[in-house]
């Protein structure tokens, strides 16, 4: 028995699944070109879009062929999301709203569709499937990085739009900032970890790059994971001695404050040149360290908690009122851009519920794997995801992000393939 069992690991599987891990691959390669249509031809292709509904119709369809009550999983869970949009459009909404909320839902799901898929391939394919996983993920890495250098050459779309036609930043082709942001912690989490246990040597080579992409972005959310990232990775590292005194822990703490008051020193700086330290000092009197970080995000979020628990009825409350329930009340900016804010009132509680305990079940799972000695990946699956967990609250763009979705499930896969290949049975 454990022989055969052995050999379906080891065996390779149909030629739809190679596809399926060469779209995993070069998804991000999708966004970049979506993005230099839009920004350089003037062209909204929809290439992101279309790639990535044909690779989660391929996903579903492989689901349901390796197991089919994983496809009820995933029908019930959309059929609750979108009943709030669909009763918005029985009232009489506009389509579009009912467009963009789907758009959301599939955002929500395509990480742990992935994940699935990986994990049931693991069951029949295991070294197949945590080879393709690793290369998917490296792939992606190697296409981020090439998306940030054309971007510091001086194409693509700068992160911010300054006044008298000044820029600071660069999304490269990508168009969302954060959403770029919250992909650099997947990717660069799995590198840097992956050069901290292989190439232990050209570890701060590899940090100082990664510490210049964060620059290069130029976003609170690329420099703060950045630098949290370089330091934190080894310590993650340390598995079962991470809650202990170490000396790797005091040889960390020098060089993160030396780099801190560096940072700091180039802000002020940086705001001088541009003639904003005086009104950044207002902005951090008036509203704090949290308000600067959440940059009006706070003012948002509260207009649409007061829509929720006052103007809302009960069973509203429960299942949400869609993006267009939100902008009968609020005309403007119905979304909050804070992930739990926005779900809670598009979806309602319930629909915040699913989210957080799908989301909380990789967390957990990854921070008990990370604390066993021969554990290989969930250290920097842990670490990526706690950071991913804070983002979500101060800068949005990560449970509905459709830049990182797929990293995401690709990266949180890598809990799949924890053991060493002797252990595996």
């Amino acid at each position: 028995m454990a022989d055969s069992l052995d050999l379906m690991k080891n065996n390779n599987p149909s030629i739809l699944h190679s596809i399926v891990m060469l779209l995993l691959s070069f998804y991000l390669l999708a966004d970049v070109v979506s993005g230099f249509a839009v920004l350089q031809l003037n062209i909204d292709l929809k290439i992101s879009l279309a790639y990535k509904l044909f690779l989660t119709l391929i996903l579903l369809f492989l689901i349901f062929v390796l197991n089919f009550s994983y496809i009820l999983f995933f029908l019930v869970i959309l059929s609750y999301y979108l009943l709030a949009p669909a009763l918005q459009v029985l009232k009489g909404s506009d389509i579009a709203f009912f467009v963009s909320d789907f758009s959301n839902v599939v955002k929500i799901l395509m990480p742990f569709i992935v994940f699935v898929y990986i994990g049931l391939m693991s069951e029949r394919y295991y070294h197949f499937t945590s080879k393709w996983v690793e290369r998917a993920l490296f792939s992606n890495f190697i296409i981020l990085c090439g998306n940030l250098v054309i971007g510091l050459m001086g194409f693509g779309r700068p992160s911010y739009e300054l006044r008298d036609g000044e820029s600071a930043g660069t999304n490269g082709f990508i168009y969302s900032a954060n959403e770029l942001g919250a992909t650099m912690v997947v990717l660069f989490c799995f590198a840097l970890h992956l050069c901290w246990n292989r190439k232990p040597k050209f570890y701060w080579l590899a940090a100082a790059g990664s510490l210049l992409a964060g620059v290069a972005v130029a976003t609170k959310t690329a420099l703060l994971a950045t630098f949290l990232i370089i330091f934190l990775v080894p310590i993650f590292n340390e598995r079962e001695r991470f809650l202990s005194l170490t000396k790797l822990k005091f040889a960390m703490f020098a060089p993160a404050l030396a780099l801190t008051s560096v940072f700091v020193i180039m802000i002020v700086d940086f705001l001088n040149a541009l003639g904003l330290y005086d009104k950044f000092v207002w902005v951090l009197d008036q509203k704090g360290v949290l308000g600067i970080i959440l940059s009006g995000r706070d003012l948002y979020a509260k207009e649409i908690l007061q829509v929720y628990f006052y103007q809302l009825e009960l069973w509203q409350q429960v299942i949400g009122v869609s993006s267009a329930g939100i902008a009968q009340f609020i005309h403007i900016k119905y979304s909050a851009e804070i992930d739990s804010v926005d779900i809670l009132a598009w979806f309602g509680v319930v629909g915040l519920f699913i989210c957080l305990s799908l989301h909380l079940y990789l967390f957990i799972k990854a921070w008990v794997q990370f604390r066993s000695p021969s554990s290989l990946y969930s250290p920097c699956v842990a670490l990526g995801l706690s950071i991913l967990f804070c983002l979500s609250q101060l800068s949005g763009h990560v449970w509905m992000s459709g830049t990182l979705g797929v990293s995401l499930g690709l990266f949180a896969s890598l809990l799949w393939f924890d053991k060493p290949q002797q252990e595996v049975v």
